[in-house]
């Protein structure tokens, strides 16, 4: 199976920690220490990668169009590393033919903000806010509270209510899903996230369905040696999801 792998470098809008545009060379440079017999396959047999290099943009809206030109007429598999949230925004502009988004992260994203913490929100209106699907969140403001209630934005709270989400689906993964004690290298870590197998057990759920898939706001400490270990658990997760999606692709 044939995949695009793009970094997007960008992290102008990170409000707790910033630092998310190093984290596409260091992701791609733990894959070399990684194996690659994951999940029952050999993803050096069963997965090609056409590596489409980073892009470092002034700005969301430059974020957009050069991601639409690095992706444009590809019939592979995308996948985005990033950088900040707004990743997102890029991926499910490129791609016309989503139907449904799904964000696993801590937070909602639902601010009025043209940031990070905006995302889903800008992502409501650009398919529709019932075509929004929001799993792990555990921690929000008052306003996004509210505008998640008034506008009904899908809340899984179930992992088996994925498998009722329409296809053809992308699905974005904010690293700070996970519990902080597993991975703290993140733009906003929250404490009781999901394991690393909960979140690839619903990854397994929709993999038939997806379409794309993006890896948003791990961000380095700025410590060396500890940046390498949980650039290596990122790059665990993004060879993990590689797995489910070849295995499901070749059912």
């Amino acid at each position: 199976m044939n995949f695009d792998l793009l970094g997007i470098c960008f992290d102008r809008t990170q409000t707790c920690r910033k630092g998310a545009a190093k984290a596409p060379p260091l992701i791609r440079k733990s894959f070399s220490k990684l194996e690659t017999f994951v999940s029952g396959i050999d993803l050096s047999e069963k997965a090609f990668i056409n590596d489409l290099g980073n892009i470092k943009p002034k700005n969301i809206d430059s974020m957009v169009e050069e991601a639409k030109t690095k992706m444009k007429n590809s019939k592979n598999f995308p996948i985005i590393i990033g950088g900040e949230h707004t990743i997102s925004m890029a991926g499910v502009k490129a791609l016309p033919q989503i139907k449904s988004f799904v964000s696993f992260d801590a937070h909602p994203d639902c601010e009025n903000s043209e940031g990070h913490d905006g995302v889903a929100r800008k992502i409501c209106d650009i398919i529709g806010k019932e075509n929004v699907f929001l799993y792990g969140v555990r921690c929000c403001s008052k306003e996004e509270d509210s505008f998640v209630n008034k506008n009904k934005i899908n809340i899984v709270k179930n992992i088996s209510e994925l498998k009722k989400i329409p296809a053809p689906i992308y699905l974005s993964i904010d690293f700070d899903i996970l519990d902080s004690s597993i991975l703290p290298a993140v733009g906003n870590p929250e404490p009781d996230g999901l394991k690393f197998k909960e979140v690839m057990e619903a990854v397994k759920i929709l993999a038939p369905k997806l379409a794309a898939v993006d890896f948003a706001e791990f961000t380095p400490l700025g410590i060396k040696k500890l940046d390498e270990i949980y650039a290596l658990i990122a790059g665990k997760m993004v060879y993990a999801a590689m797995a489910e999606i070849v295995k499901a692709k070749e059912k």
